[in-house]
């Protein structure tokens, strides 16, 4: 019996050994694949760095490649659109950016209190034109409709 006995122990310790070099193949893979994602995000950054250099040169007006010039006009108008909706905010706030300081101040102030800058007032908001109401009744003021011989709300009678 103790023949099985060694045996068994002899797979165990086989087993063992074998669990501990996949164990450490494992480890050996991750460290490459950590490599390898590491140079994967260098070329990201490189392709960013590309981009950069592409939209500078664009911006300084200077020639990039075709392609670059395309993608850095939709930078263009992405960022025109980011300003517009930025000032969509400030409206919706009732907050205006003083053009000499930066500071925001409130829509009604006439002065920038931090620089002083003398703001152009605010116009006035539209009027809604007037609406013909019609015939109001003398004795509650109700829009009367046209025909109505008698107030609905009321029960006077209508001139």
């Amino acid at each position: 019996m103790s023949g099985k006995f060694k045996e068994f122990g002899k797979k165990i310790g086989q087993a063992a050994k074998n669990t501990a070099k996949k164990a450490e193949e494992g480890i050996e893979i991750q460290k490459v694949k950590g490599k390898i994602k590491d140079k994967e995000n260098s070329i990201s950054g490189f392709m960013k760095q590309i981009g950069v250099v592409a939209l500078e040169k664009y911006e300084k007006g200077e020639k990039t490649f075709e392609e670059a010039e395309e993608l850095c006009k939709q930078i263009e108008e992405a960022r025109e659109a980011i300003k517009d909706l930025e000032g969509e905010i400030l409206e919706l706030r009732h907050i205006r950016v003083c053009p000499s300081c930066g500071a925001e101040n409130e829509d009604e102030v006439a002065f920038c209190p931090k620089c002083g800058f003398k703001f152009e007032p605010k116009p006035e908001p539209e009027s809604e034109p007037e609406v013909d109401e019609g015939n109001k009744c003398k004795g509650c003021g109700q829009v009367l409709s046209e025909g109505t011989a008698f107030c609905p709300n009321c029960g006077a009678k209508a001139e």
